[in-house]
């Protein structure tokens, strides 16, 4: 009998999960755009609307969602800046200022839907009045300026812990609320994840499709794509060298977040995008199809609706669930208010100054259709602001693409690492951009991350789809 020995080097797999757990974060605070109230809305109105039909149409919207935010993260890591600053540095000023009051527009739109659902939540859960509800809401403002500190990745974990405990209590809530209901022919669900044809000849199928790719491909989703993983490349160059150059990390830093970083993101969106917003419309579909109330219900409606055919208890799941949501999403959009003011203006006041005056930004129309027209005006703007994020979209995502097929953008300088590793790195670079031009062999003397040809035709296919259903959509809805 022959014994064999075989080692197994535990430390090194100990290490790579240890890696790999540090860099569990960002892909959760993406996917928050997928589980929103707006999602939960814009979900449930399609649900009841067309059963399970718009199933289709919620698994190809995640999967546009992770293409984009591939790009985003990609984009991100590999130049050490996020989308807003290159907008600003790469175009032209009228085009750059187009494009800040877009993406602040999607800002506004998708903290609304934040702020009604968790308003309504109070509403349920604590009898607070909406109104009161909406204004307590600015508190998450002074929650989000404690914990998140980009300059701290300790400030950041913990930021990240709590949306995954929140992104997870959600997705167990309907989870739960699932197990509830009865689905009588489960063969209906199979059909909804293939298209319909005959249901893209009315326009409010049209119209609701354009509500859950808004609501789930997120404008703002892609400035926070691209800026989420900052302190996570800065603290693998502190960590390897001792020292960083802002905006432009190492090939090593590149090469330690970008790989698990994208696996992160693709599991995170896939699995709490399509879930969630599947389970919503399975949901909505089998008890709500084919009834009046259901389709302009809001979120109140909603709840007292599953009080009365399902159980008490599912109208109290259901109304958590939207307060985790509105809770998590609400976070990641103060935090990204930020990122664009940043960005695009280069400001240097206080964070919690833009934080707060975003947040009012959003309040303050709420408020208005609050007091004017009540929680059916305040359900409206709902669904209005999700398909407003669809119509933004393309000119969020048409910069992400041009930038990440760009060859000079996408480079990783290889003497950048050898210089700052000699410490032979100079803070004026004059001289040195001055013999690069002198010499041709350093050209190329770097490590390319742009699109492939693949990539590219995908990318821009997508983007020309969601424009061409934008425009659809909106000549059915005028004539």
């Amino acid at each position: 009998m022959v014994n064999i020995n075989r080692s197994y080097n535990f430390s090194a797999y100990k290490k790579y999960i240890a890696d790999l757990i540090n860099l569990i974060g960002p892909g959760v605070i993406v996917s928050v755009a997928q589980i929103d109230n707006g999602n939960i809305a814009a979900s449930t109105t399609a649900g009841a609307l067309f059963q399970y039909n718009p199933l289709f149409i919620v698994v190809l919207s995640n999967i546009f969602a992770l293409i984009f935010q591939m790009l985003s993260c990609k984009l991100g890591v590999v130049t050490g800046k996020d989308l807003c600053k290159l907008c600003k540095e790469k175009f032209h000023p009228k085009i750059s200022k187009l494009i800040f009051v877009l993406i602040e527009l999607s800002i506004i739109s998708g903290d609304l839907s934040q702020l009604i659902g968790s308003a309504v939540a109070m509403n349920i859960l604590f009898k607070i009045p909406t109104n009161i509800g909406l204004v307590l809401t600015i508190v998450d403002c002074f929650l989000v300026l404690i914990f998140y500190n980009n300059n701290s990745l300790k400030g950041v974990r913990i930021f990240e812990i709590l949306v995954t405990i929140l992104v997870i209590a959600t997705m167990s809530l309907f989870g739960i609320e699932l197990l509830q209901i009865h689905i009588s022919d489960k063969f209906k669900i199979v059909k909804g994840l293939f298209p319909h044809i005959n249901d893209y000849k009315e326009s409010s199928f049209l119209y609701t499709q354009a509500s859950i790719i808004g609501s789930n491909v997120m404008p703002i989703n892609l400035i926070i794509g691209s800026y989420v993983n900052q302190v996570r490349l800065r603290n693998f160059d502190v960590i390897k060298f001792g020292k960083y150059i802002p905006n432009k990390p190492t090939l090593h830093a590149v090469n330690k977040t970008l790989k698990n970083s994208l696996i992160e993101l693709s599991i995170a969106l896939l699995v709490a995008g399509i879930f969630v917003n599947g389970a919503i419309v399975i949901l909505s579909g089998t008890l709500f199809y084919n009834n009046p109330q259901a389709a302009d219900a809001d979120l109140k409606g909603i709840y007292l609706m599953l009080c009365d055919l399902v159980s008490q208890f599912a109208g109290t799941i259901f109304a958590v669930a939207i307060l985790f949501a509105g809770q998590s999403a609400s976070w990641v959009g103060v935090a990204a208010s930020e990122i664009v003011l940043l960005g695009f203006l280069d400001l240097t006041i206080d964070p919690w100054v833009t934080k707060v005056f975003t947040r009012l930004l959003a309040l303050i129309p709420c408020l208005i259709v609050g007091l004017c027209f009540g929680d059916k005006g305040i359900n409206t703007v709902l669904n209005l602001s999700q398909v407003l994020l669809a119509l933004i979209l393309p000119f969020v995502a048409i910069p992400l693409i041009i930038f990440t097929s760009d060859k000079d953008i996408m480079n990783v300088d290889l003497m950048h690492e050898l210089e700052i590793e000699q410490g032979q790195e100079q803070e004026d670079e004059n001289s040195r951009l001055l013999s690069n031009e002198q010499s041709t062999t350093n050209k190329d003397d770097g490590y390319h991350f742009e699109n492939g040809k693949l990539v590219s035709i995908v990318s821009w296919a997508i983007c020309v789809l969601i424009t061409g259903l934008n425009a659809f959509m909106i000549i059915s809805l005028l004539f």
